[in-house]
């Protein structure tokens, strides 16, 4: 009996995890660049039950799950879909790639191009760090025109100036999301010249699909009510077991 509790309640905790994992995705629905979460679960090994009587033949009863876990979360790097914003320092990426952001704990990687400038002139994330170009943080001059071509090349009027640092992670599962829509890895991104286009006055959306989340949501909250009333259950019964048992003695 107690190894039910125990399938019931992994269960319980693993729904409980997936159920972070969409309320967040949901919770950023509308944040640009953002890629969803997929959260992956995994069942322990199941037993075999069987039935053992003296001088009789072992009769197979069947298999007995032993609960799941959630093993691992995995992010989802489709593209979003881009929109207009009119907007001469918002930037999206159609295709592969990431901005680079230099931040006090080192380079980070985003989706979202939505920046402004600093009191220097730099192109920098709302939070104050810097976009990095090929040649260092992307600067601009005050008073003269920002355009920004498909490849990620800064003109400023009638000068050239530095061009977007657009770099790619062939094995995207060595990229960790940290705060501000910002991503970590443990190694450096290739350097991209083709495979993407860059698009100056656009944002990408979040690649959430708020119906499908929802639906997700529902279905694992079922699955956590269910495995709730296992649990319920079981502890009916072995109070009722400990409970007939000390008034029989």
């Amino acid at each position: 009996m107690l190894k039910g509790l125990y399938t019931a309640s992994s269960s319980m905790l693993a729904n409980q995890r997936k159920l972070n994992v969409i309320s967040n995705n949901l919770a950023n629905a509308n944040t640009a660049g953002y890629k969803k979460d997929h959260a992956i679960q995994e069942s322990f090994p199941e037993m075999m039950i069987s039935l053992i009587e003296q001088g009789k033949e072992i009769k197979q009863l069947g298999s007995l799950g032993t609960g799941v876990r959630l093993q691992e979360t995995a992010l989802d790097l489709k593209q979003g879909q881009l929109y207009n914003t009119d907007n001469q320092l918002d930037f999206a990426i159609e295709g592969n790639g990431f901005f680079v952001i230099s931040t006090p704990a080192g380079l980070r990687y985003t989706r979202n191009g939505n920046f402004t400038l600093n009191q220097a002139g730099q192109i920098v994330t709302k939070q104050g760090y810097q976009v990095m170009g090929q040649q260092g943080p992307m600067q601009t001059i005050t008073g003269r025109e920002i355009k920004v071509d498909e490849r990620g090349q800064l003109y400023l009027g009638g000068m050239t100036g530095d061009r977007f640092l657009i770099v790619d992670f062939p094995d995207g599962n060595q990229l960790r999301k940290i705060r501000d829509n910002l991503y970590q890895s443990t190694e450096e991104g290739e350097g991209l010249t083709a495979g993407y286009q860059l698009k100056q006055g656009y944002l990408e959306n979040s690649n959430v699909n708020i119906i499908e989340e929802m639906v997700k949501m529902i279905e694992t909250s079922r699955y956590f009510d269910s495995n709730q009333k296992v649990i319920t259950a079981y502890d009916s019964s072995l109070d009722k077991v400990v409970n007939s048992v000390g008034r029989l003695a």
